[in-house]
């Protein structure tokens, strides 16, 4: 990964505000170690999960058609943006899909989902701390229905996965009480930091990506980019004082959309509490540029862009030209033209693209998350509005 901090940003920059953040290093360090949600930072899992990991998925490729998801927030944003990333943009047929649910409330969706997998071959992996969740308790039990019409409760035995809470709650009771496989998500990872885990790591290895050459990059980057990290969080943080209070997560790859969501999932709930946060908002370039890119160029002086990019990528010729540099040279000139336009960038080029430097540009994106929210002066790990609407829906629902 290569970092561009400065072409299109450095004139945006106010030097005392941003010098001022940068001081603050060896605080944010002891601040972030004093957190207790902070598992994902060394990541603690074992070769002997990763090894049952690999073990179940390889099982699961087997014989299912339908591998079902169903979680929602981190526990499948972070493993769809993977999975996304690397699937053919005109799916070929694979053996086993990798499918989700639990991931809203629509009634035509699950309606929809229940009749797909009416005659498929089956596996259900059901993500859930705490089991209560009502998206996924909803879809878990309407799954469940559908599974019991065709099939025995030692046939259902083999169909479900369940990836939760190592002592606690209803999926883990579940669990114990009907002999399901089951993973553990560890205590001190939250939701959106959990990639990383077997709430992760299972589907992805499902879709058939590896496992091992991803966390190499996830471990690997903590040394790597530890610095760069911090200074994006400072660049964040110096512009939202000078009232940038929206960034505009950009691809110029349609395959890195999933990955757009998941950055505006860590970072909205990260920092968006206490009257404070930068709001996050996504495009992909250049589909977005014919619409959203007259706001990006001419609106109000309230954005910042992080752009990602790929360097190589599959070569096609016209017109003498290869197409993936001709889209490597309109980003240049977009964040040039936003530039003059009053819009600044970052720039993140991935010079190839496989499943260690996907480990390493999240992790990046974890630590700066956590960085940027710590300079805010809010809690990085917590999200009590998500626990305030879910209040309110559950006193209107009885």
């Amino acid at each position: 990964m290569n970092f561009d901090f400065s072409t299109y940003m450095e004139s945006f920059i106010d030097r005392k505000t941003y010098e001022e953040f940068f001081s603050k290093k060896e605080s944010v360090l002891e601040k972030l170690k004093s957190y207790d949600m902070t598992g994902w930072i060394e990541n603690s899992i074992s070769k002997e999960e990763v090894n049952k990991i690999k073990e179940v998925s390889a099982k699961v490729r087997e014989h299912a058609d339908v591998f079902l998801v169903l979680g929602i927030g981190g526990s499948y944003l972070g493993s769809k943006a993977v999975i996304e990333a690397f699937s053919p943009y005109f799916k070929k047929m694979k053996k086993t899909e990798v499918i989700f649910g639990g991931i809203n409330m629509s009634s035509e969706y699950l309606k929809q989902l229940l009749d797909y997998i009416e005659d498929k071959d089956v596996v259900v992996n059901v993500i859930s701390k705490s089991g209560t969740t009502m998206e996924i308790s909803v879809a878990f039990d309407l799954v469940y229905k559908k599974l019991s019409e065709r099939f025995s409760e030692e046939e259902i035995k083999e169909r479900i996965i369940v990836t939760t809470d190592k002592e606690e709650g209803k999926l883990r009771k579940l669990a114990d009480l009907k002999g399901y496989t089951s993973f553990e998500i560890p205590r001190n990872i939250g939701g959106r930091f959990s990639v990383s885990t077997p709430a992760g790591l299972l589907p992805i290895s499902v879709a058939g990506i590896n496992i091992d050459t991803f966390l190499e990059g996830y471990n690997n980057a903590l040394l790597k980019y530890i610095d760069k990290a911090f200074v994006y969080a400072c660049i964040r943080n110096t512009l939202y004082k000078e009232n940038r209070c929206v960034e505009n997560f950009v691809s110029y790859e349609p395959k890195l959309s999933y990955f757009n969501e998941w950055l505006k999932q860590l970072f909205g709930e990260s920092e968006g509490k206490d009257n404070k946060g930068i709001l996050p908002t996504s495009t992909i370039y250049t589909r977005d540029l014919h619409s959203l890119g007259q706001y990006m160029q001419s609106g109000k002086e309230i954005l910042f862009e992080t752009v990602i990019r790929l360097e190589e990528s599959e070569i096609i010729n016209y017109q003498n030209s290869d197409i993936n540099k001709m889209n490597f040279i309109i980003s240049e000139s977009v964040a040039t033209a936003h530039r003059e336009g009053h819009t600044p960038s970052n720039i993140i080029t991935l010079s190839h693209f496989d499943s260690k430097t996907m480990g390493e540009l999240i992790y990046f994106f974890l630590l700066s998350a956590a960085f940027s929210g710590i300079l805010l002066e809010v809690n990085p790990f917590d999200q009590p509005g998500v626990e305030a609407y879910k209040s309110e829906v559950k006193k209107n629902l009885g």
